[in-house]
């Protein structure tokens, strides 16, 4: 029969093997964040050198349990100083992905961006909130549509 003490080193062992390595799954959120932006970023540059466009880069603070808090990259798009639309980072621990961002405008939310588990982000849009959203392909041109449809709302 196995001493207290051998059941517990087992226990330890097993829940130290099973253990996520919340550090690395944080810089590794942080790192899809940027990388997301910085593609977007590339994507308005020809529109910012024509002042059609002012980029402002943040960084926003979050909280998720079990990761702390910690400090994310997010953007401000101001278009023609009038309309403003912010893409802000929510948090790597989202129900059915690997992480969530929103773009926001005038506190409300119009469309996510959504880490899917093959690590490809994809637009996500709910219509009420109770229903599953609908989900489209991210990509240059998917984005500028959608930038579109928020400008000549």
């Amino acid at each position: 029969m196995a001493t207290l003490e051998e059941v517990l080193r087992k226990k330890r062992q097993k829940q130290e093997a099973a253990a996520i390595d919340h550090d690395a799954v944080r810089q590794e959120w942080i790192s899809n964040c940027r990388e997301l932006l910085s593609t977007i970023l590339k994507w308005l540059e020809p529109l910012e050198n024509q002042a059609l466009l002012q980029v402002e880069q943040q960084e926003v603070s979050i909280y998720e349990d079990p990761l702390g808090e910690y400090q994310v990259p997010a953007l401000k798009l101001v278009f023609l100083k009038s309309q403003i639309l912010t893409l802000r980072p929510v948090g790597r621990f989202v129900l059915r992905a690997k992480g969530r961002v929103d773009l926001i405008s005038g506190g409300t939310p119009i469309a996510m961006l959504i880490l899917n588990e093959t690590d490809n982000w994809e637009f996500a849009k709910r219509e009420t909130r109770f229903e599953a959203p609908h989900k489209w392909t991210f990509s240059r041109e998917t984005f500028e549509k959608l930038l579109v449809e928020f400008l000549e709302a």
